[in-house]
């Protein structure tokens, strides 16, 4: 506002100066004249400035100045009376939007409380849920180990009267097997003492057997057999390997004169095969033998 006053005294001061200096200067400009005309020509006319009308003009300058500077007044103090309705606005516009901001800051300070007891209420429901929840686990889980221990009571007492059962039963078997092994190691006893006697027969059998098949084999090398007289008196001795059809399958020489050993063995692998048994236990003696080849000189 002291800004507006300033600026409104230097105009006024402004247009006052001008207008002094616009009749200072006409009446200086009429009455002024000419050194050139004065000495040459007569003065003619000489202009009176009346003093009234002059304080009329001056009068109606200041009565214009007057009502420029109430008008000045008047709008200045309309601006100032605008910027204090404007202040005032802003002032209340302030009040109201610090009431909004409170209302708003309470709103959502109810917001988040309202939230918060929301998200309070549903943990609180879930819990109470999830007790409710173990509570029926918890009955339920009763309740089967009551019908478990039941069942296992149960099937314990069966167990036992089966074990007692069992054991009936088993001394009842044990006894039975009891005679039934005197019985069977009885006739066991009779069997094992057949049939020593029928394996030693056997066993005579099969060495008579065995024998003769080994004499026969040697039979065979003998006639396979090239000798000279420097095999005079020597021997070789041959571990044979047959097949069960007679097939030699592997001769190793255990020991003796060279060149026998290399003639008997080219002897061995000249037939074919050599005689075995068709009886098993006959063929068993002879799958794999040791013989001592003499040449007969």
């Amino acid at each position: 506002m002291s800004r507006l006053r300033i600026a409104f005294s230097i105009s006024l001061f402004l247009h006052i100066a001008v207008i002094a200096a616009l009749l200072i200067n006409g009446h200086f400009s009429q009455s002024k004249v000419s050194p050139e005309l004065s000495q040459f020509e007569p003065i003619i006319e000489a202009t009176v400035i009346d003093e009234s009308q002059l304080q009329k003009q001056v009068q109606k300058v200041k009565d214009e100045q007057q009502d420029k500077r109430i008008k000045e007044e008047n709008r200045v103090k309309e601006l100032e009376r605008r910027a204090e309705n404007a202040e005032k606005k802003r002032q209340q516009q302030e009040i109201e939007v610090s009431k909004l901001k409170e209302q708003t800051k309470s709103q959502q300070l109810e917001k988040k409380k309202a939230e918060q007891a929301a998200v309070a209420a549903r943990e609180k429901q879930k819990q109470e849920k999830a007790k409710a929840k173990q509570l029926e686990n918890d009955r339920k889980r009763k309740e089967l180990e009551k019908e478990q221990a039941e069942e296992q009571a149960k099937q314990a007492k069966a167990k036992r009267d089966k074990e007692v059962k069992a054991l009936q039963e088993a001394e009842r078997k044990r006894q039975d097997e009891k005679d039934k092994a005197e019985q069977e190691k009885m006739l066991e006893e009779q069997l094992q003492a057949e049939q020593a006697v029928r394996q030693q027969k056997r066993n005579k059998q099969v060495l008579t057997e065995v024998q003769k098949y080994q004499a026969l084999i040697k039979q065979t090398i003998q006639r396979n057999l090239i000798v000279d007289d420097s095999m005079k008196g020597k021997s070789c001795r041959l571990n044979i390997r047959l097949a069960s059809n007679g097939l030699v399958t592997q001769v190793k020489e255990l020991g003796g004169n060279t060149i026998l050993c290399r003639a008997a063995k080219a002897a061995v692998f000249k037939s074919d095969t050599l005689p075995v048994s068709k009886e098993a236990d006959v063929y068993q003696q002879l799958r794999e033998i040791n013989l001592t080849v003499e040449p007969e000189l």
